[in-house]
């Protein structure tokens, strides 16, 4: 159980390292790397790096369905769900007051 945590804890910690909308963390994150080495016995950037160098194509595969998972939203891609999900309640509202 703890290590599906580590595990987890982890893939949040690499994902938030390396996307640049949280590039002021990383000093941070560098810091809780180190304090994870010292105290847990475990480096986490170390483990990532030899895991996508024994597995590429399984690597290859997580970050396919990431991508596809959480895709970036275009820029008026809010304001068209907003205008569905309007155009959506009218029609519900008409349909109840008849």
């Amino acid at each position: 159980m703890l290590s599906f945590f580590l595990n987890i804890l982890k893939n949040i910690l690499l994902k938030l390292a390396t996307t640049s909308a949280f590039s002021f963390m990383q000093p941070w994150l560098l810091k809780l790397d180190k304090w994870a080495e010292d105290k847990l016995g475990i480096d986490i950037i170390k483990q990532d790096k030899k895991f996508h160098e024994q597995y590429p194509l399984v690597a290859e595969r997580i970050a396919k369905l990431e991508e596809w998972a959480h895709p970036p939203v275009a820029p008026g891609g809010a304001t068209e769900l907003k205008e569905e999900i309007n155009k959506l309640s009218k029609k519900i509202e008409k349909l109840e007051s008849k």
